[in-house]
C-alpha cells in the first residue's frame, strides 16, 4: 500500500495498492523507489516470496484520490528471498541481493522489457 499525508485533515490516506489479487497476503521483504528523473510516474520495486515486481504508479490522483497502478514486470532468478534492492542514480538499473548470496543487476530496454543484465557470484 502507498500512503500520502493529507495535511488538510492531518491524516494518512491510502492512494495506491501494489499487489495483484493473487499476491495479497504475501510477506513483503523489501521495497525500493527509483529516483524520478522527470517521468510522469514513479517506478517502485517490491520483493515478496514470489519474486520481484516492478510497478509504475501515476502521479495524478483520480477523483477519489487514488493513483493509477500498473505492474510492468516480474523478475525471477534469485534462489530464495530478496532482502535488499537499490536503484542507480538514474532509476534505470536495479541491484538486488538476498538469501542466495548473489547480486543481480536488472535493466529495462527501450521497449520497457526487463531483463537480468548481470549476475555477481561471490568467490570463496
Amino acid at each position: 500500500m502507498v500512503w500520502e499525508f493529507d495535511q488538510a485533515h492531518n491524516r494518512w490516506l491510502p492512494v495506491a495498492e501494489l499487489a495483484s489479487p493473487e499476491d495479497k497476503g504475501d510477506p513483503v521483504y523489501a521495497v525500493a523507489w527509483a529516483p524520478n528523473i522527470g517521468r510522469p510516474y514513479e517506478v517502485i520495486a517490491v520483493s515478496t516470496q514470489k519474486g520481484i515486481a516492478i510497478w509504475h504508479v501515476g502521479l495524478n490522483p483520480d477523483l477519489d484520490g487514488r493513483l493509477s497502478v500498473e505492474k510492468v514486470a516480474s523478475l525471477e532468478g534469485h534462489g530464495g528471498e530478496v532482502w535488499q534492492m537499490e536503484w542507480d542514480m538514474s532509476g534505470m538499473t536495479l541491484a538486488t541481493t538476498g538469501s542466495d548470496g548473489m547480486v543481480r543487476l536488472w535493466q529495462s530496454n527501450l521497449n520497457g522489457v526487463w531483463h537480468e543484465q548481470a549476475t555477481l557470484v561471490p568467490t570463496s
